[in-house]
């Protein structure tokens, strides 16, 4: 994953700096959801999911709002859940 690339792709996409930082962290959690198994506990929702069905870099959002499905709340089984996207190899 070539953040630099996915960065620039936005910026030449006509997004703000603020927004193209904010989209290119999604793509980063979006794709450890997918490669570590997550992606059948969680749903995606609100201003990622209108914002991918309008392209509309101006509803671009900051925040990444997603709902637990089949997963345990409790702190540990959220931590785990957490634990499972870090990746001390991204910078």
């Amino acid at each position: 994953m070539n953040l630099n690339s996915i960065f620039n792709d936005y910026i030449n996409n006509g997004y703000s700096n603020a927004n193209a930082i904010s989209k290119t962290c999604q793509d980063i959690i979006l794709s450890k959801i997918n490669s570590k198994g997550l992606n059948k506990n969680v749903t995606i929702k609100g201003g990622v999911v209108m914002m991918a069905i309008s392209k509309d870099e101006r509803r671009a959002t900051q925040d990444l709002d997603i709902d637990f499905i089949r997963y345990s709340l409790d702190d540990t089984a959220i931590s785990a859940f957490i634990e499972k996207l870090n990746d001390k190899d991204i910078k």
